[in-house]
């Protein structure tokens, strides 16, 4: 049985997405935790900020953290996005 031969054909994309991007004077990048509006009590794991080269439209892909672990996947318009700040590294307690 012979090999199948490999394409060479080169699929272009009309969907450029950035891993990293700001809001509000806030960098937000791949993986970060953030909330949505209109959304209740849901958190969403940040995977880019997709454009659409054609029509120019911009939008937030996201994975909806249930239990801390990525399920389902979506996407939002930019101005419902809200960032949840991520809690800063706590002193150790030192017992005398």
């Amino acid at each position: 049985m012979a090999r199948r031969k490999r394409s060479s054909v080169v699929h272009h994309s009309i969907f450029e997405t950035e891993p990293s991007f700001e809001i509000n004077g806030f960098v937000i990048s791949a993986g970060d935790t953030v909330k949505v509006r209109g959304e209740y009590g849901s958190k969403f794991k940040v995977r880019g900020l997709t454009t659409n080269t054609e029509t120019g439209s911009t939008w937030i892909d996201v994975f909806e953290l249930v239990r801390g672990i990525p399920c389902q996947f979506r996407a939002f318009k930019i101005d419902r996005i809200k960032r949840v700040p991520q809690r800063g590294k706590r002193a150790k307690r030192v017992n005398p």
